[in-house]
């Protein structure tokens, strides 16, 4: 039988959530599970904004990642040597109590939020796995923790996410699906497989930024009402917010600061006069109540002024109010970018979304991608069943482009008429040829008849594919009309294929 050894921290919400995934699958009692450090020096930077940040935004990818996973913002990291300590001894006395203690331990950080280098909560983690409360450390365990470090730190993984090492050579890095992790424990290589650990499908929950220029400590208290219910993301510098506003902006920004307000006020100004983004609900954050400060904060664009003063249960509620506000002002926003009859994107949403994945191909230095298809024969089609029938043709079409294009971060369009696109950032022609060929075999599939058609029996679409590394001395229009070159050729070679 396989034999199956993980090298995973206390400290990091990946190794917590493969910790969760294993249990759930019934598959923990295969695995040695050797705890070890990804930052041994957490204790002396984990107040930092940076290491804040950084926590938020794992946490974030987490609950992406595994919405089944129940995970929380924790106020920081704690130092994990003992608490490993103590499930090295507990493995001595108990097996099945050391997995167990190991269980409370990670959901004492990531669900409650609670500091497992406290002696207080490693006490009571001890007692509710049945083991003795008396703790006595030996050189033992040490070395068995040593062990496992040098083990992880000299393997060809040393990265700050989870490793599955089996007998047979195969690894698992980082935090796979449910069904490679799966894969995995079945005896298949998912070394291929994509497991960016930043690059995930769009999180269940809404997310809220907060920005702040002092120590998280101060504002910790509206973080802890907040951090079952919602993504908290903490940015550590202003680039770094005005980054995650451009390209992945949050239902809510709340402003903190102590002496800076005036700068604040400015920042507010800033977001709120860029038209081109969706509506950002955005609120301050003070100590105590200053009419002054709050009339700054309503001139500048805000939308609530909270004070820490107030109870938890009143600041949740004004924030629930702003997150409804938010969600209404989506919907409307939505309305405006989709198509009615297809149910995707329209061609307005098309020509800002291809500015604004220029710009950030631009920043990245990647390539971006366009597909440009068109319905083969479609007046002809509209002439012999009817605009009923071309309609409903139409909507289908663009549904099965819509469920083919899977990756997050692609996106369908119909740019007019019978014609589609689909960008595709940060790709690249021999991915973006699979995805075209296998968009034209699914409609081709479909099955609808065309007896119209000169191609096919049926209704076919042809596909043009361009891509460019965008730089000043371009522009999209550039890509656009590539693409439709491309388009023009396939259709000039016969319909119902793919050019480049």
């Amino acid at each position: 039988m396989l034999q199956y050894t993980v090298y995973a921290d206390l400290n990091c919400p990946f190794c917590y959530a493969l910790h969760e995934q294993l249990a759930q699958f019934g598959l923990l009692q295969q695995v040695d599970w050797c705890l070890v450090e990804h930052a041994p020096d957490i204790a002396i930077y984990n107040k930092t904004a940076e290491s804040q940040a950084e926590l938020a935004s794992e946490v974030f990818v987490v609950r992406s990642r595994a919405p089944s996973i129940d995970v929380a913002l924790p106020k920081k990291r704690s130092d994990s040597r003992f608490a490993s300590l103590c499930v090295i001894q507990a493995a001595e006395i108990d097996q099945q109590k050391s997995i167990k203690l190991r269980h409370l331990l990670y959901r004492a950080l990531w669900v409650d939020g609670l500091d497992i280098s406290d002696i207080s909560v490693i006490y009571d983690c001890l007692v509710a796995a049945e083991l003795p409360a008396e703790v006595s450390i030996e050189e033992k365990q040490e070395d068995t923790l040593s062990l496992w470090q040098h083990n992880w730190e000299n393997g060809d993984f040393n990265l700050r996410i989870p490793v599955i090492c089996s007998s047979d050579g195969r690894t698992s890095l980082g935090l796979p699906s449910p069904d490679d992790l799966k894969a995995f424990f079945k005896g298949e290589d998912i070394s291929s497989h994509e497991l960016n650990m930043e690059s995930c499908p769009q999180p269940v929950q809404q997310t809220i930024a907060i920005y702040n220029d002092h120590k998280t400590e101060t504002i910790w208290p509206i973080i802890a009402t907040l951090r079952n219910d919602y993504n908290i993301l903490l940015p550590s510098s202003l680039n770094e917010l005005k980054t995650l506003l451009h390209e992945d902006p949050p239902a809510l920004l709340l402003l903190s600061t102590e002496q800076q307000w005036d700068e604040m006020f400015a920042l507010c100004k800033e977001i709120k006069s860029n038209p081109e983004e969706l509506p950002l609900p955005i609120a301050f954050i003070s100590q105590e109540t200053d009419d002054r400060l709050e009339l700054g904060a309503y001139n500048s664009g805000a939308s609530d002024f909270l004070t820490l003063n107030r109870a938890p249960s009143i600041l949740q509620s004004r924030i629930q109010l702003l997150m409804q506000m938010k969600h209404s002002q989506d919907q409307l926003a939505r309305s405006a970018r989709i198509d009615g009859l297809t149910q995707v994107n329209n061609r307005r949403e098309f020509e800002r979304s291809i500015e604004t994945e220029w710009r950030r191909a631009q920043r990245s230095k990647r390539k971006l991608v366009l597909i440009m298809l068109d319905i083969d024969h479609f007046k002809v089609f509209n002439d012999l069943y009817g605009h009923l029938a071309g309609d409903g043709c139409l909507r289908t079409v663009a549904q099965t482009i819509k469920s083919t294009v899977q990756r997050a971060e692609d996106s369908v369009y119909r740019y007019g008429g019978e014609e589609f696109a689909v960008i595709l950032p940060e790709s690249d022609l021999k991915g973006a040829q699979v995805l075209a060929e296998k968009i034209r075999t699914n409609v081709e599939a479909l099955q609808i008849k065309h007896d119209g058609s000169e191609s096919a029996e049926v209704v076919t679409v042809s596909l043009g594919i361009a891509s460019y590394s965008p730089s000043e001395e371009l522009c999209p229009n550039e890509l656009i009309e590539q693409a439709d070159q491309a388009l023009y050729k396939a259709k000039h070679q016969g319909r119902n294929q793919v050019a480049i």
